[in-house]
């Protein structure tokens, strides 16, 4: 992101200056599942991860350290027992070390958990698996000693940067094989979406002090989501005839800072209870077999979907107006 983002970003998170709105009204997508729970609802479950921590945004610590706190304040008020993947490149800035790993205190003193997301966020497709795997232990020195300062245990769970688990199942299998080895599980995603995208146009209209845009970006975030959860709960009843223990992909970003509350809500209308990582990875769809490779990084639904010679289906588009500020 150009500089003058870096700046009105920083003059934005400092003031505490989002827009004012009106609450999202939450709007229900055709066929949807019903909004109130009742004895023929699904029983609905959802594990919410954040990638990319300490955040994925640019700015120094002063921009980090007001997202992170709002954030953070949402997801304690809506009682979800969140998890963050952490990038610890993103601690290495020079003069800022210490206060960007204050940032990943910051959320296990909120009681939420830490994972490894790679040093450098790597994809496996591109990189030699050796180089990789050392990335990956790279990755957790930090947050290892972290949670040893606490008495808790090492992280236990990894993230694939971009979802992408490998070109081959040989690699496949020998990343995993190395995983186990050293105490982790991977954290599979089974709802998938583009809120990066949308965080980009929101930060672009954050930059411009548009308020009227970030609203508009915001207010059809919600929408865009709504319809995601619409599309993996149906392939989740064609493929398993049920649902499972969801698992939530997001981003440590601006956009959510702002737009978590609206989110949990648009969820919990949905009839979804917040469990941990760990409760939703309790749900035996997760022991089925995912044999699929290639550059896309997709949800494991779709994994499960090509493994089984099924049609995966195709997930809700960002609208063009928003990839165009995004890519401004």
């Amino acid at each position: 992101m150009r500089a003058v983002v870096c700046g009105l970003a920083f003059a934005l998170a400092i003031a505490g200056c989002k827009p004012e709105r009106q609450p999202v009204p939450i709007r229900q997508v055709p066929d949807a599942q019903p909004a109130t729970a009742d004895a023929s609802s699904p029983d609905r479950s959802v594990a919410v991860t954040f990638d990319d921590l300490p955040g994925a945004i640019a700015g120094g610590p002063p921009v980090l350290r007001s997202v992170t706190d709002r954030l953070l304040g949402h997801i304690q008020t809506a009682g979800v027992p969140a998890i963050g993947f952490v990038n610890e490149e993103k601690l290495a800035r020079p003069g800022e070390e210490a206060e960007r790993t204050a940032l990943l205190e910051r959320w296990l003193e909120a009681g939420m958990e830490l994972g490894n997301h790679t040093y450098s966020h790597p994809s496996l497709y591109h990189t030699p698996l050796a180089e990789y795997q050392s990335d990956v232990l790279r990755g957790e020195r930090v947050t290892r000693g972290l949670l040893a300062e606490r008495g808790m245990r090492p992280p236990r769970y990894f993230r694939h940067p971009f979802l992408n688990t490998g070109p081959d199942l040989e690699t496949k299998e020998a990343f995993e094989r190395f995983l186990a080895e050293h105490g982790y599980i991977v954290a599979p995603v089974t709802i998938d979406n583009d809120d990066w995208l949308y965080a980009a146009a929101y930060t672009e209209a954050a930059a411009r002090s548009d308020s009227t845009l970030m609203r508009r970006i915001g207010e059809d975030y919600v929408r865009y989501m709504g319809e995601t959860f619409d599309f993996h709960e149906r392939l989740s009843q064609e493929l398993l005839e049920r649902e499972p223990a969801q698992v939530l992909l997001l981003h440590a970003n601006l956009l959510n800072a702002d737009y978590f509350d609206e989110l949990a809500a648009m969820m919990r209308e949905r009839g979804y209870r917040f469990v941990s990582l760990q409760e939703a990875l309790k749900d035996p769809v997760y022991q089925l077999s995912d044999r699929y490779t290639g550059p896309k990084g997709i949800s494991w639904l779709q994994r499960w979907a090509i493994t089984q010679g099924k049609e995966e289906g195709e997930p809700p588009s960002v609208p063009q107006w928003v990839r165009a500020i995004a890519q401004r």
